[in-house]
């Protein structure tokens, strides 16, 4: 029979030993914790850096001033696509007619052999219609973009 100090001996060693376990892991997460924050610390200071890094440069671009020619240039620019916009768009009201060129291709072609092709430009007639050109949308879209995003 085993006597009872060695029993008493063992399950004293076995639980220091789980006891020291959980110290360990308690302080591998205690250390885990401390890692976890310096790195929170760490991404919000450089989220504040680069925020005032931008703060800085937009002050900067709004600090700066061109020379008059060139602002007096890009206020000539914008007022002629606004009224380039307004003349296409008042087109309709004068009572013009707008022609415009549509191509077309007529005839067949059997793998190059027998080509019957040929293109046929027609000319349309549009009575009181509106001119929209697509250059001219998006030069009104960038310049006013341009002038309520300075604001």
């Amino acid at each position: 029979m085993i006597p009872i100090e060695l029993i008493t001996m063992a399950g004293g060693a076995t639980l220091g030993g789980v006891m020291k376990m959980m110290d360990a892991a308690q302080k591998n997460k205690a250390e885990q914790q401390k890692l976890l924050i310096e790195r929170n610390k760490a991404d919000q200071e450089v989220k504040s850096a680069n925020r005032k890094s931008a703060t800085e440069s937009a002050n900067a671009a709004a600090a700066r001033t061109s020379d008059p020619f060139s602002k007096l240039t890009r206020r000539i620019f914008v007022l002629s696509m606004i009224a380039l916009g307004a003349w296409s768009m008042m087109g309709a009201l004068t009572g013009l007619d707008i022609v415009v060129p549509v191509t077309q291709e007529t005839g067949f072609n059997f793998l190059g052999l027998i080509d019957t092709t040929k293109t046929v430009t027609e000319y349309l007639r549009f009575e009181n219609a509106i001119v929209a050109f697509e250059w001219l949308k998006i030069s009104i879209l960038a310049a006013g973009s341009f002038y309520l995003g300075k604001s």
